[in-house]
């Protein structure tokens, strides 16, 4: 009878413990994305962003806490670097090709005809 007490107040700390750390992880998220958070969990690593305003590019690496982009020029950009500039947000889209394409091999005019040849989907844009 102690036995199954003390278990039972064993799995409720343990998913409070993992209910805790779930809702810290979305508000760490939260902080540093704030209105890109959906971009931050419906894309995945490898996928291509464009500022439209910009022209800017790279492809999305996203790890447990951060999405980086990986632009031509070999920079790491946080994605909230890519997309806003001066503090304004600009027009952006996320797309998501079949096959792996590498950021070498890209330009923004070769992003616009795969897009129009239908072999990139648009994830989000707004």
């Amino acid at each position: 009878m102690v036995r199954k007490i003390i278990l039972r107040v064993l799995l409720f700390f343990l998913c409070l413990f993992v209910f805790m750390a779930w809702t810290l992880y979305l508000v760490e998220i939260e902080d540093h994305y704030g209105d890109l958070q959906e971009i931050y969990f419906d894309s995945k690593t490898g996928d291509i962003i464009i500022n439209k305003q910009t022209e800017e590019f790279g492809i999305i690496s996203k790890n447990w806490k951060r999405a980086d982009v990986i632009t031509k020029k070999n920079d790491t950009l946080d994605l909230y670097d890519i997309i806003y500039v001066n503090q304004k947000e600009n027009k952006y889209e996320v797309f998501r090709s079949k096959k792996e394409l590498k950021i070498e091999e890209l330009s923004f005019e070769k992003i616009v005809t795969l897009k129009k040849d239908n072999s990139l989907r648009t994830i989000i844009k707004n």
